[in-house]
């Protein structure tokens, strides 16, 4: 009589048991389908990348972000205005719809600054009085004159497109020979013309071992009446800063014209150099 009013008791404990467990389950798998409906767990976006597009563009509008520009940085002259420059997060992040994308653009607002009198200046004073005001150097070109290096004018470099409206600067245009009146907006490319000195053929200076450093390299070479050509980094470089010069073109043997464009070939350690 006792063992059966004990199976009783267990038979009814088993039901409760499954009963709860049954409403617990169902509980949790309603709690996490209403979570997940409302955070949105299966749909999410792959931050794209939007560096150089316009914020007026509508490609912006396909995407399901919100966009918030941030404070504007330095004009950048490689952009339009308005351009982006940067956004956070980073393109590839995997965000969920209507996230906030922080933009950086170029801005809108571009200073002018006076061009300096390089007038029969050395190139060397030349590059120094431009990078002091803001201005940067295109290509170095070289006419026929007695003085070699020594500027005899200056032009607009015709690859650089962010020149601000006409009605800004009326007479000035990417033909047209930069006067010293002439105020030009900030970070403005600028292309030298340079007297030959009757030279046609020059050697180029020896690169290799040098950091790949485009700035220093670009320097290095038209302080040798010579300009940057392309600079090639091989895939497994992560930074360009750091990465080493191994190979050159022309090389340190030829004899090129005067003004020749030079590529160089780089990688993280010197590997052959005579490859």
């Amino acid at each position: 009589m006792l063992k059966a009013h004990i199976m009783k008791i267990n038979y009814h404990l088993v039901i409760y048991t499954l009963v709860i467990f049954i409403v617990c389950y169902a509980g949790y798998r309603t709690i996490d389908f209403i979570l997940k409906k409302y955070t949105l767990h299966n749909d999410i976006i792959s931050v794209p990348h939007l560096v150089g597009f316009s914020m007026d563009a509508d490609t912006l509008s396909t995407f399901n972000l919100e966009f918030i520009v941030r404070d504007s940085a330095a004009y950048n002259p490689n952009y339009e205005r308005g351009a982006i420059l940067s956004h956070a997060p980073k393109s590839g992040s995997i965000v969920k719809p209507g996230r906030k994308i922080f933009l950086t653009i170029n801005p809108y607002t571009v200073h002018y600054i006076a061009f300096p009198d390089l007038k029969n200046k050395s190139l060397r004073q030349a590059i120094n009085l431009l990078e002091n005001n803001a201005f940067r150097i295109g290509t170095l070109y070289y006419v026929d004159h007695f003085a070699r290096d020594v500027i005899r004018y200056v032009k607009i470099n015709p690859d650089y497109h962010n020149l601000t409206s006409p009605s800004s600067i009326a007479t000035l245009n990417k033909n047209s020979v930069i006067n010293v009146s002439d105020s030009l907006p900030k970070f403005s490319v600028v292309d030298l013309y340079l007297g030959n000195g009757h030279v046609e053929y020059i050697s180029p200076p020896n690169l290799i071992g040098f950091e790949c450093d485009s700035v220093l390299i670009k320097r290095k070479l038209n302080n040798n009446s010579l300009n940057l050509g392309e600079c090639f980094c091989d895939d497994s470089v992560e930074d360009t800063l750091k990465s080493i010069i191994y190979q050159q073109v022309p090389n340190l043997y030829d004899n090129i014209p005067i003004g020749s464009f030079v590529s160089v070939w780089a990688k993280d350690t010197i590997i052959n150099q005579s490859k």
